[in-house]
């Protein structure tokens, strides 16, 4: 201690402390000896200068606040050595809380770490863990940087997010603490707990605080049940509520179950992953990859769990197996056993033998071309039939 009063006193200490840093000083402070002689040059007493670039703090707990006198950073570390301007310090074993608004906002542990701009920086790096006592998000990476003033948490480096409702994984990403959310950027990997999804995509707005997150590149997302895939819908943009469980996908969305076989194709879908429920308010192609049958409409909803789908507006079907096609209002379709529901302005065509229908109602298993149609009260059904023609 004698040697730090002859390096620096007490007086000229408050004034670069007022400058940058507050410290407290926990346990003691020490200058850093010179290397072990090995040339005439070092053999020779280190200049003041030298000393005060050399400057550690160990044990030391260093705070900064702004303007208004409301904390911005407050961390312990177990070493600290400082630059000539006291405006840089490299760190060793940090522990310490980031705040906003007078209020913790992140617990963050590092083995090392770099003040830089008179904290106006704060770099982390290896083994960094950063908590978020509002909303329980634990973030960890390999590389940070934290910018107080702007409220911006930089992953720089290996990011990996928990929370009770998501996993998450990305190369990097930004954590803005004002708004609770996290931004995952580069091969992303995340993981929802109940009911089993993995999402795989490029960019990631993860909204904590509010349990949403969203994403406008192309995505894949795929549902487990028991570890084996159930479902598997792939898009260009998403926005799924967490807490509900319900996401909407658009742009090119195609999503298949195994149980029922079935592809579905259209623009925009509301997907209730819980319960396996589908929405489409726009053009939808649904095909039974196993019997062979497509059904197209404007609008449909899907219970997948009780294989249940009903269309309407425009809707078509058609039978590839033994080919027939059946046009109405809406549609009723059993995908298990392939009983339909026909009604309204109901047309069906058949190719063996080639016969037509219209009515108002038809009732029959579609892949069979097993159909009852039905006229309403002022209407009789409609039956012709072309003869088939003579062989040349």
């Amino acid at each position: 201690m004698n040697g730090f009063k002859n390096l620096l006193p007490f007086r000229q200490a408050n004034q670069w402390l007022g400058k940058g840093f507050i410290l407290y000083l926990m346990i003691h402070l020490s200058a850093c000896q010179p290397p072990d002689p090995v040339t005439q040059k070092d053999t020779e007493p280190p200049t003041k200068e030298e000393l005060d670039s050399r400057l550690t703090l160990n044990n030391a707990t260093l705070e900064q606040a702004n303007a208004q006198g409301q904390t911005l950073w407050k961390i312990q570390v177990n070493k600290a050595n400082y630059s000539k301007d006291k405006k840089t310090a490299q760190l060793e074993k940090v522990k310490g809380n980031l705040y906003q608004d007078g209020k913790v906002v992140l617990y963050i542990s590092s083995d090392k770490g770099l003040i830089q701009e008179d904290g106006k920086k704060i770099f982390l790096r290896e083994n960094i863990t950063a908590t978020d006592p509002r909303n329980g998000v634990v973030i960890r990476s390999d590389e940070v940087e934290w910018h107080p003033q702007e409220n911006v948490f930089m992953i720089r480096k290996n990011l990996r997010g928990t929370h009770a409702k998501l996993q998450a994984s990305a190369k990097e990403g930004r954590y803005y603490t004002k708004q609770q959310r996290l931004e995952l950027i580069g091969d992303i990997l995340a993981t929802v707990k109940e009911p089993a999804l993995q999402l795989k995509t490029s960019f990631l707005s993860w909204d904590i605080k509010n349990q949403f997150i969203s994403g406008d590149q192309p995505l894949t997302i795929v549902r487990f049940k028991d570890k084996t895939i159930t479902d598997q819908i792939s898009a260009k943009s998403v926005l799924a509520n967490l807490k509900d469980g319900v996401a909407t996908l658009q742009n090119d969305v195609q999503y298949k179950s195994f149980d029922p076989p079935v592809q579905i194709a259209t623009n925009q879908i509301s997907w209730n992953y819980k319960a396996r429920l589908l929405a489409a308010n726009s053009p939808v192609k649904i095909l039974h990859y196993k019997d062979n049958i497509t059904v197209t409409g404007n609008r449909a909803n899907v219970d997948l769990n009780q294989k249940m789908t009903i269309l309407s507006e425009g809707v078509q079907s058609i039978n590839q197996s033994q080919p027939s096609k059946l046009y109405s209002n809406q549609l009723a379709w059993n995908m298990d056993t392939q009983m339909v529901e026909a009604s309204g302005n109901v047309i069906y065509e058949q190719e063996q033998p080639k016969m037509n229908f219209t009515g108002e109602k038809a009732v029959g298993i579609i892949k069979n071309n097993s159909l009852v149609l039905n006229g309403n009260t002022n209407d009789r059904v409609v039956t012709e039939i072309y003869p088939e023609e003579k062989k040349q």
